[in-house]
């Protein structure tokens, strides 16, 4: 089997490292915007590509003879992206293999790690993959629109799975270094809100789940807890021993609040390796069960 991640940032770089040990069964192209990265690629792959995913001459490159193919990239992690930055990203990429998809035969599946920003605020309620996209913001519609992109190219030999991933976290983004700045801040919003996070063991556990068991669809990938914000930073400062945050009980500007289910992650046959983000879960509601289909 040949595949192809296109975008090696902090989920493609994971998914790398997983599936090391399937070489050299497995043919694994990587790709990359920065030449400088060949030298931290090279070991992990049999062909690295230098391109731009708009680039129909690298993007052809990366793609030619490939089976399946992991779209993974999104704005550098320094770097604040605009609408019009995200559109570049997204959809002139995904146009561009539209544009190529007749010269690429052997190309099969087409995984897209997508983001659960596009469910939008649903006021503390669950939501799943029925539940109609409403984006909160422009640069979570262009999500939207890259995700209707590529459910497009779907067809009877050809299969598309999006899975919307959470807040991620894991090697590198470990959740007390990144909070331990907010500690004694004012924060403007009470703290009940919900967030949903997933540890990017995980993401790359199901990215290799999806690509074995020939997935389709939307796929939510998140763990099995929903956290209210104040829950899990103050717990997670008090770990440290650091000030709580100052909470407002007043609630200023946009708040996402929602609960993402996972059932059907579980359905489908995968088990979560780290199945909470949450320091306890007794008070935390669990969509988790695969019998729970609808939350």
């Amino acid at each position: 089997m040949h595949l192809t991640i296109v975008g090696c940032g902090y989920v493609g770089m994971a998914l790398a490292r997983h599936l090391q040990e399937r070489r050299p069964k497995l043919r694994l192209t990587l790709t990359t915007t920065q030449n400088d990265r060949r030298a931290e690629l090279d070991p992990l792959a049999d062909q690295v590509v230098v391109c731009e995913a708009q680039s129909q001459l690298g993007l052809y490159e990366a793609l030619n003879g490939c089976d399946i193919a992991v779209f993974s990239f999104g704005p550098a992690g320094n770097h604040q992206v605009d609408e019009a930055g995200y559109r570049h990203i997204f959809i002139d990429s995904f146009a561009c293999l539209d544009k190529l998809l007749p010269e690429l035969a052997t190309l099969k599946q087409l995984i897209y790690t997508s983001s659960c920003s596009v469910y939008g605020d649903a006021r503390g309620s669950w939501v799943d993959e029925a539940t109609p996209p409403n984006p909160r913001d422009d640069l979570g519609a262009v999500i939207l629109e890259s995700e209707r992109l590529l459910q497009s190219m779907a067809s009877s030999s050809r299969r598309v799975c999006l899975l919307r991933l959470g807040a991620l976290h894991g090697l590198s983004r470990d959740l007390k270094r990144r909070f331990r700045s907010l500690a004694g801040q004012k924060w403007n919003s009470d703290g009940q809100e919900y967030t949903n996070w997933i540890h990017v063991d995980d993401v790359a556990g199901v990215l290799t789940a999806a690509i074995d068991g020939n997935w389709s669809g939307v796929v939510n990938v998140v763990d099995n807890t929903p956290i209210s914000m104040s829950e899990l930073l103050d717990s997670t400062l008090q770990q440290q021993g650091l000030e709580p945050i100052q909470w407002s009980k007043e609630v200023r500007g946009s708040i996402c609040n929602r609960r993402i289910c996972n059932a059907r992650l579980h359905k489908l046959g995968y088990q979560l390796i780290h199945p909470s983000t949450a320091p306890t879960i007794g008070s935390v509601n669990v969509c988790g069960d695969p019998k729970r289909l609808r939350p």
